[in-house]
């Protein structure tokens, strides 16, 4: 991943996370790096989203 590429999804991640924060969602650090894993092609689309459900229902 390019350095112009890895700023622009991280200025993203944290305006995403500004707004949940916004709206009372709380958005930790685990969960900032599971996008980032996301993001950077280090995990699949089904392996995220089998992720973030775990996390969803340990809250």
């Amino acid at each position: 991943m390019s350095k112009q590429n890895e700023e622009s999804y991280e200025k993203a991640l944290r305006n995403a996370k500004a707004s949940m924060e916004v709206s009372v969602f709380t958005i930790t650090e685990e969960h900032m790096e599971l996008v980032r894993d996301k993001l950077k092609g280090e995990i699949t689309e089904e392996e995220f989203l089998k992720m973030a459900l775990e996390k969803a229902k340990k809250k």
